[in-house]
């Protein structure tokens, strides 16, 4: 989690398709979750939970309806030339052309680089952008343009497929006034919901999700774990490429992965806990619990649920860590607060949302307060004992055993690199890091939704949207797939890519477990949760 700064107003292009070097992990979680031009910067880990949702498309996609369980070249064939006609605006010129480009991987990297804007080249690695469009081309063999989302002079969303790979994304490109490239992102999107195959029976939502793992991990987009779950009870399980590539060790239901900041559930679910034995309420203020904390606005006006649901106003710390922190851990959430404690924040509480570290540090920090623990102690006790998450850990002292995963990355210093490196390991805090493994996420989810942590009262406020038409509630973040609300979280760092969903009404759960970069995860999670949110709206709809 941690990042580099940059300037408060640097333009990235966002790199929605695990664009090496250029942005971080934070960054390209923004695109992919929520995908707007935006300008943002690399310090401030600011997500969206808006996955692309399309539940229409045209006719002559259907014989895209299977993202498995057909060959590549069978896809390839049935796909009619003719993609939807793009506008004759400097976006649309900008997206026909790298789309033509695409079509040969040898033309799209001269394209790339020919195209950026002098102001987006002076904040990337323009042969690291390009290098990686090329990849992208190769395995995905060009695209067909589905459906045009948005489309202004300056701005143009697309819904594609790719031709090859049978992989949906949404790509968005932002031209500046000489029609150059400002801004450019492709992200893993929900398919069609006409795409979903009749079958969807617990058979068949295995060999698809298996299959997906095998083709991506042979692609080199995933290496990892799918695990979906009806309760407690296993759908399917699949795993795609090692826990430790030099060793070739394989990745189980057991093996340990960094959260990222999937982890911020767990410090929601404490605050729940503590609600439901009064010892806290969510409208309660920082101050009841820091009555000497430094910031005066933050003391008097910051509640309990804005922490939560990142209406604060408060900014990162992760950056301001010390180098003893990171190597030694911390023993205590508090141990944060001097990083942030005097900050103003950057607007009027509870007015907007604006992704928070410090949010949820804070958060925990007062878990500490009400409960008289510390908060890796809280965890243990509270919610891995109770949940029966035996492979768990706060994460808060670096270690590392024979079951957890090298975390593998293609970033470096100076912008990326062309192989897979060991990535710097990380510290678990109430904002997230911790360690657990799929079959324990199987069995937080559980927990949380069945009464056995929080109270069903409590967990409908947690998923609750802080306000109406948002997307985020406490510590998860909530999306529209085919009608069916999912709840959850993602997590994103050098070498982990996660997401933990729930399908609210319903008993099932996709856990998506990453050791690669960001959007590792999408990759398999995206497809595998569209099919899952089907199931359970067929299941819905079959009761009296």
């Amino acid at each position: 989690m941690p990042a580099k700064k940059a300037s408060a107003s640097a333009t990235r292009i966002l790199p929605c398709a695990g664009l090496p070097g250029h942005a971080s992990d934070r960054s390209a979680e923004l695109c992919c979750r929520h995908p707007k031009p935006v300008s943002i910067t690399s310090e401030r880990r600011t997500m969206s939970i808006r996955k692309l949702r399309f539940s229409s498309a045209k006719s002559l996609l259907l014989a895209l309806l299977s993202l498995v369980g057909q060959g590549r070249e069978a896809i390839a064939a049935d796909i009619p030339a003719q993609s939807v006609l793009l506008p004759d605006t400097k976006a649309g010129k900008l997206a026909q052309g790298w789309l033509e480009a695409c079509q040969d991987s040898r033309q799209i990297r001269a394209w790339t680089i020919a195209h950026l804007s002098a102001e987006a080249a002076k904040n990337v690695s323009v042969d690291d952008i390009a290098q990686e469009d090329a990849r992208k081309c190769s395995i995905d063999g060009g695209y067909h343009v589905a459906e045009i989302t948005k489309s202004d002079a300056g701005v143009i969303s697309l819904l594609m497929v790719g031709l090859k790979s049978g992989i949906w994304y949404g790509m968005q490109f932002n031209a500046d006034s000489t029609g150059k490239i400002e801004n450019v992102g492709y992200w893993p999107a929900t398919p069609p919901e006409s795409s979903m195959p009749k079958d969807l029976g617990d058979a068949a939502i295995a060999t698809r999700a298996k299959a997906l793992v095998t083709e991506r991990a042979q692609a080199g987009l995933f290496s990892g774990i799918v695990s979906v779950a009806r309760g407690t009870q296993l759908v399917v399980s699949a795993s795609g490429g090692y826990a430790n590539r030099e060793k070739k060790t394989p990745i189980t239901g057991s093996t340990q992965f960094t959260l990222g900041s999937m982890g911020k559930m767990l410090t929601a679910a404490a605050i729940g806990q503590l609600v439901d034995q009064k010892k806290l309420a969510f409208d309660d203020k920082v101050g009841k619990f820091f009555p000497d904390y430094p910031n005066q606005t933050v003391r008097d006006k910051v509640t309990v649920s804005m922490l939560l649901s990142h209406t604060a106003g408060l900014g990162d710390f992760l950056g301001k860590r010390t180098p003893a922190m990171m190597k030694n851990g911390t023993k205590r959430a508090a141990e944060f607060l001097t990083l942030f404690d005097k900050d103003e924040p950057r607007f009027e509480p509870g007015t907007k949302w604006d992704y928070s570290n410090a949010g949820l540090v804070l958060a925990g920090a007062i878990v500490e307060a009400a409960s008289g623990e510390d908060y890796p102690d809280y965890l243990r006790k509270h919610i891995f004992a109770v949940a029966g998450m035996v492979n768990s850990d706060p994460n808060n002292i670096p270690h590392k055993n024979a079951g957890t995963v090298t975390p593998y990355t293609k970033r470096g210093e100076k912008g990326g690199t062309a192989d897979w490196h060991e990535a710097e390991a990380d510290i678990g805090s109430p904002a997230g890091g911790a360690l657990s493994t799929a079959d324990d996420l199987v069995r937080f989810a559980d927990a949380l939704r069945s009464g056995k942590l929080v109270s069903p009262g409590v967990f409908a406020q947690m998923t609750k949207p802080w306000r109406a038409g948002e997307h985020y509630g406490y510590a998860l973040e909530i999306e529209d797939v085919y009608g069916r609300t999912v709840v959850g979280h993602s997590g994103g760092y050098p070498g982990v890519s996660t997401y933990l969903h729930l399908v609210l009404d319903s008993p099932y759960t996709v856990v998506t477990l990453s050791n690669f970069d960001f959007p590792s995860e999408p990759y398999v999670g995206v497809p595998v949760v569209a099919l899952v949110a089907e199931r359970a709206k067929r299941d819905a709809a079959q009761k009296p």
